[in-house]
């Protein structure tokens, strides 16, 4: 049997539509990296024709933007926010590094989009200003198992920042320097951040 492209038979409403391109776009993404994936290859996968698929984002930017931000972040933080137990940062942390290192293509798109949305025109302008303090705010409302010093609210956001940063500068280290991957890496922040004795007990 063959296969055709996902709900051409179904008319969808737009903003079903949008999330559609933005699933979709980030399986080609993955599969042949972002520079592999041309509009007419979303549009063809998604069963429209190009204007068709220029109606719902106007362009090559506006489209990765889409991917990155339906994406990027609830993927790997998704586990945690559906817990009820307490939870362990470290453990957390690295369940976020684990599943970016499954998707490396997307990590790269990441990364490369974070440089180019500087520019206030560009579609993901406002997810990258907005990102960092989205996601404390989703981390700290967390119910975190932490040693003592950081149930202090204060040490504990400028843990989150710290490690976020840390996160973030880990991926494009990895990409711009591959003699050392972001799991390597990731262990030297953990073992800076979340070292013995005041961890044990709580990774």
């Amino acid at each position: 049997m063959s296969s055709g492209p996902i709900n051409s038979r179904r008319r969808l409403g737009v903003e079903e539509r949008r999330r559609q391109i933005a699933e979709v776009g980030g399986e080609l993404v993955a599969r042949y990296g972002s520079y592999g994936v041309s509009m007419q290859a979303v549009a063809d996968a998604v069963g429209l024709s190009l204007p068709g698929l220029l109606h719902h984002v106007r362009g090559r930017d506006e489209l990765l933007a889409l991917i990155v931000t339906a994406h990027y972040d609830d993927e790997g933080l998704s586990p945690a926010l559906d817990s009820e137990a307490a939870l362990s940062l470290p453990a957390t942390l690295r369940g976020i590094v684990d599943r970016n290192l499954e998707r490396p293509s997307l990590v790269a798109l990441f990364v490369r989009l974070a440089v180019e949305a500087h520019d206030p025109a560009h579609p993901a302008h406002a997810y990258y200003r907005e990102r960092h303090g989205t996601m404390l705010d989703r981390l700290h409302a967390l119910p975190w198992s932490l040693p003592e010093r950081f149930r202090d609210d204060g040490a504990l956001l400028d843990l989150l920042r710290t490690a976020l940063c840390a996160m973030d500068g880990a991926q494009a280290q990895s990409l711009t320097d591959p003699a050392e991957g972001l799991e390597s890496l990731w262990s030297r922040v953990e073992r800076t951040l979340f070292g013995a004795p005041e961890w044990d007990g709580y990774r």
